[in-house]
């Protein structure tokens, strides 16, 4: 058995197709087959289910597929560790974010940069739910997101702040200067955007409204709140995290929530493992240290 195998039956699960992931593996269609085929001999189960086309992995495929893909991630942490150079922390670390958490990022990764000047990061927005799936998969070393959702069993989690929710509008709307306003007053405030159904704050939102009895009906929606900016300040109003301002821009206002007021925790989730790359050990460190929150009112 070597890596080479474990990567050819990776890429297999996620084409799902036999020439497209010789194509990505950059070998023949017969050399990818037969690499899978020698690992199956040497493992003794069939990892793939036989026929003319690829019709999907055997029980048995699945479960050796976790753990292939742990130990593609493993190695990859093992060359970014011998990169360095005696104490210094070197290599890339990849972060999915939700999109209500791009600017709590920043500040993280600042840190993390302060503290290790070598360090490198590649930010990936995505929806709490890929987020989970992609650190199932390995696919990135830590997510930003709802803490509140994460298994114990398997993850780590750091809080960076908590997330509360405020009515955003144009500049000079009618609800500017209020001291708040209930939830149910504010699917009333004006033609309405937020953001896309399948992302787990507007979800949160639904919730929340469909308790008090009210369904939120926006006439646009977005995956990103920059993309919502431009709409409330022509005259729409939405309901969104209340850091959303410092990605909004200028001519955008708001208010703060009430009846309920709501908040949950946003932060940091890693998956648990028994050896640590030097450069997740220090974005936990970075992680461990915001005991107050991120942002402050100015």
């Amino acid at each position: 058995m070597d890596i080479r195998q474990l990567q050819y039956l990776v890429t297999l699960a996620q084409e799902r197709h036999f020439t497209r992931a010789a194509a990505m593996c950059n070998v023949t269609q017969p050399t990818l087959s037969g690499r899978i085929r020698q690992l199956e001999i040497e493992l003794g189960v069939s990892i793939v289910e036989r026929g003319k086309k690829f019709h999907g992995l055997t029980p048995e495929g699945e479960r050796i597929l976790v753990w292939a893909k742990k130990v593609i991630a493993d190695c990859n942490s093992l060359r970014n560790e011998v990169a360095g150079k005696s104490a210094e922390v070197f290599g890339k670390v990849n972060i999915g974010v939700i999109p209500s958490a791009d600017v709590a990022t920043a500040s993280l990764i600042l840190d993390l940069k302060k503290s290790h000047p070598h360090a490198h990061a590649t930010i990936h927005l995505m929806s709490h739910n890929e987020i989970h799936k992609a650190l199932e998969d390995y696919q990135i070393d830590a997510g930003i997101t709802y803490t509140q959702f994460s298994d114990a069993k398997k993850h780590k989690s750091f809080s960076l702040y908590e997330e509360g929710y405020r009515l955003f509008m144009p500049a000079r709307h009618r609800l500017e200067g209020a001291e708040a306003v209930e939830w149910e007053a504010a699917v009333n405030a004006g033609p309405m955007v937020g953001l896309s159904p399948n992302l787990q704050n507007r979800m949160m939102v639904d919730s929340t409204l469909r308790f008090l009895g009210v369904e939120l009906d926006p006439e646009i929606e977005g995956d990103t709140i920059p993309s919502l900016g431009g709409f409330i300040r022509a005259g729409y109003c939405a309901i969104l995290p209340e850091f959303s301002a410092l990605s909004l821009g200028d001519g955008v206002v708001s208010v703060p929530l009430i009846k309920p007021i709501v908040s949950h925790s946003v932060g940091m989730v890693m998956t648990k493992r028994e050896l640590e790359p030097a450069i997740i050990t220090a974005l936990a460190e970075c992680a461990e240290q915001y005991t107050k929150p991120l942002f402050q009112e100015n």
